[in-house]
């Protein structure tokens, strides 16, 4: 195997991981958690998911209490919704499924690329593009980390912030994002390896 297909397949293998790494975060609510010693209303979150003990909202007029997870388009949730989801949560919550969809799909083309169902000229250009696009998905994973780490110790939304921590699945977030830098150099290094400018296209048969 020539270092070409070498660098395509560690590619291949790095997005896969990336995938996969993102799945868990994007779905698990453990981006932050509160210290279990605390005693915290609040036990944690995820992008999706909210999880209270026994907590209540100040502006809830009806006084409701939450106690357990729940969904955050929930109806029980519906009260303190805009409270959970401020505008830059809704911003992590879109970059960081973007980053999901180009990857899943980026994914797809580089199991089809494996099994050489596209066209032997248009490979690097393929390449070239999948490694394009991990670094768009490093770029918008990045910065949903960034304003997601700033805004977590903002006390106007989850209660004393300073006993809260940043955890596991954003963890897997952070690592995917990794993941996707080093898809990106292999799948370039291929793209470029493949690059033949002096390529003769087959000749084209006709009927008449």
């Amino acid at each position: 195997m020539d270092a070409r297909k070498k660098q395509a397949l560690a590619g291949c293998a790095f997005v896969a991981a990336a995938l996969l790494f993102m799945v868990v975060g994007f779905s698990s609510p453990y981006w932050v958690e509160s210290f279990e010693e605390f005693k915290s209303p609040f036990v944690k979150l995820g992008l999706w998911e909210f999880c209270f003990n026994d907590f209540t909202f100040y502006k809830d007029y009806k006084g409701n209490r939450y106690l357990g997870c729940f969904y955050i388009f929930s109806p029980e949730a519906r009260p303190i919704w805009e409270w959970v989801s401020p505008p830059w949560f809704i911003s992590v919550q879109v970059m960081v499924s973007t980053a999901l969809l180009f990857i899943f799909l980026t994914s797809v083309t580089l199991i089809l690329f494996q099994f050489k169902l596209f066209p032997k000229h248009l490979e690097f250009a393929l390449l070239l593009v999948s490694a394009g696009v991990m670094i768009f998905c490093v770029l918008l994973i990045l910065i949903s980390l960034i304003v997601f780490g700033v805004y977590k110790e903002d006390r106007r939304w989850m209660p004393r912030p300073d006993m809260n921590l940043l955890s596991w699945s954003y963890g897997f977030t952070c690592v995917s994002g990794w993941f996707c830098l080093f898809a990106a150099i292999c799948l370039g290094l291929a793209g470029k390896a493949s690059y033949n400018p002096g390529y003769k296209y087959p000749p084209v048969t006709t009927y008449t």
